[in-house]
């Protein structure tokens, strides 16, 4: 499966710019980030048994038959982590390292926020 980590890359440089031409943004805090499954074969308990051995604190969010408004109701992961310098490069670092796992476990990245620390 491949995927475009150049693209990825710039939209997370992109998306810092817009904040911090808004926003004092933190120079450290915890960063969050989201996969959805990519099909059938997605496994969601080794990639969070991954994430768990890797540092990350896991949460796992079941499909939703039922879905509140302004949430499509699809399985999600969040992954977060510990405190951590906040830059575009740390960003997108962990970014990779962690999409790079969920596509061996059949999931892709949706994004990513963080908390100030």
């Amino acid at each position: 499966m491949t995927f475009d980590y150049a693209a990825q890359k710039a939209e997370t440089e992109r998306l810092w710019a817009e904040m911090s031409a808004a926003h004092d943004l933190p120079a450290e805090g915890r960063l969050d980030l989201h996969f959805f499954p990519d099909g059938a074969d997605a496994d969601a308990t080794e990639f969070m048994g991954w994430l768990e051995d890797n540092g990350f604190e896991v949460e796992h969010y079941p499909a939703d038959d039922d879905p509140e408004e302004g949430d499509d109701g699809r399985e999600t992961i969040e992954a977060q982590t510990g405190v951590m310098p906040l830059s575009p490069a740390t960003i997108h670092a962990e970014e990779r390292r962690t999409t790079e796992a969920a596509l061996r476990f059949g999931f892709r990245p949706d994004g990513w926020g963080f908390m100030g620390a």
